[in-house]
């Protein structure tokens, strides 16, 4: 379970250094600027929603699992 969970945390930092961040200067507004963004950006939506099916996957799995 270990050499998993280390192999599945090397593996997220690899790709995250592939992403590509969308021009425009964000240095400015605020708090509730940047939420506002987070939350209307297509390309911050899609990979919120990956993020979700991930973890959704993964509680499935872990409770199969467990049971």
């Amino acid at each position: 379970m270990k050499t998993k969970l280390l192999t599945l945390a090397s593996m997220s930092t690899l790709i995250s250094s592939q992403a590509m961040a969308h021009p425009g200067d964000h240095s400015t507004g605020g708090v509730m600027a940047a939420i506002w963004h987070q939350l209307t950006e297509p390309d911050h939506l899609l990979f919120a929603g990956l993020v979700a099916a991930a973890v959704i996957v993964g509680v499935k799995a872990y409770r199969k699992k467990k049971a």
